[in-house]
């Protein structure tokens, strides 16, 4: 994978936990999927899909971008980023790959196929 604008757009916005930012790439009816050690879950629609982005890291002392790609295949963009964060002195890695439907240049579908944890 190569450096994405978009997909450094949306790794650049869920690091800096900036909902107004996530907001403007994906559209009105997005839909994010994903089977996480939690459970399964599925948001739809910009607010609720900007919320759970959100609420994954809002308990974190500080999340940092370390690295983003992104990949263009046809309708689809492979979005991987790499986030280091950190919460009462414990710190951790966490990657995130989705595969993402695009319309008019903003995700319109986001399934994120892997999010892994493991503490540094």
């Amino acid at each position: 994978m190569n450096p994405h604008p978009l997909a450094t757009a949306i790794a650049a916005a869920v690091a800096g936990r900036d909902s107004i930012q996530l907001a403007t790439a994906v559209t009105d009816t997005v839909r994010l999927r994903a089977l996480l050690p939690g459970g399964p879950i599925e948001e739809h629609g910009r607010d609720a899909v900007v919320a759970r982005f959100g609420r994954w890291f809002a308990d974190m002392d500080s999340v940092d971008l370390v690295e983003s790609a992104g990949e263009a295949v046809a309708d689809r963009l492979l979005i991987h980023y790499r986030l280091d964060l950190a919460q009462r002195g414990s710190r951790w890695a966490c990657t995130q790959t989705s595969v993402c439907k695009l319309a008019g240049g903003r995700l319109a579908t986001i399934d994120l196929l892997c999010s892994g944890f493991r503490e540094i």
